[in-house]
């Protein structure tokens, strides 16, 4: 992935604006999509939906992000960073009605990052995490019932990213990111925890998720 994005960057036709600059303070934005594996959810949606309707353990989430970027040295810079993932599933019960579930994800991070500069675009290889709130919310139609829940924990991640030069302040991204989420048991605001049907067992929100991001950064 990292000599995908090097040899990508590197390409380019020289341009004026190909300099080789610092790694200034930066604003950064975009959205990303992720495989995610999520085997608790999976677990619970596939024991109260019909067997037709049974979801594979990955599935596409999508995720909002954004933050802002303070350079350490020339070689060396912290990333703070906010994303919100989310997924939805409908699925058929297997008692009658639908399942309409959806979970969410509020990751705020800080990420250590290892800055590679270059004319005209940075290659920055990161890692970091944060503590992450995460939530689930559940409307069933046979009972005309609608249940939140809510968890949280420690998620970590992983990241190469490249940003080519549009301006002298103006930067696309495009970064690679794996991520793990160590996430409690889901519960309503009484405590009453989720568990599988006719059983003790709870659901946490735990899940790994592989993903690619797009977006913009701007210098100052």
């Amino acid at each position: 992935m990292l000599m995908c994005f090097i040899t990508m960057l590197t390409a380019q036709p020289k341009k004026s604006n190909a300099v080789e600059r610092a790694n200034t303070f930066a604003v950064f934005g975009g959205m990303g999509v992720h495989m995610v594996s999520a085997p608790g959810i999976v677990e619970y949606i596939n024991s109260v939906s019909t067997f037709a309707q049974r979801v594979n353990d990955f599935g596409a989430a999508v995720d909002f992000f954004g933050g802002v970027e303070f350079p350490i040295d020339d070689d060396w810079g912290v990333k703070l960073e906010h994303s919100y993932l989310f997924k939805s599933y409908t699925v058929s019960g297997n008692l009658g009605g639908t399942y309409d579930i959806f979970y969410a994800n509020q990751s705020p991070s800080v990420i250590v990052q290892k800055i590679i500069v270059g004319k005209g675009y940075f290659v920055k290889l990161g890692a970091g995490g944060g503590y992450h709130f995460g939530s689930l919310i559940e409307k069933v139609s046979t009972f005309g019932t609608t249940t939140e829940y809510s968890a949280s924990g420690i998620g970590l991640t992983i990241e190469a990213v490249g940003q080519t030069a549009f301006d002298d302040n103006v930067y696309g991204y495009i970064g690679g990111s794996l991520g793990w989420e160590f996430m409690s048991d889901l519960k309503e605001n009484n405590g009453k925890k989720l568990t599988l049907p006719n059983s003790a067992k709870t659901v946490s929100l735990d899940y790994f998720h592989a993903g690619i991001r797009f977006g913009m950064n701007y210098y100052f």
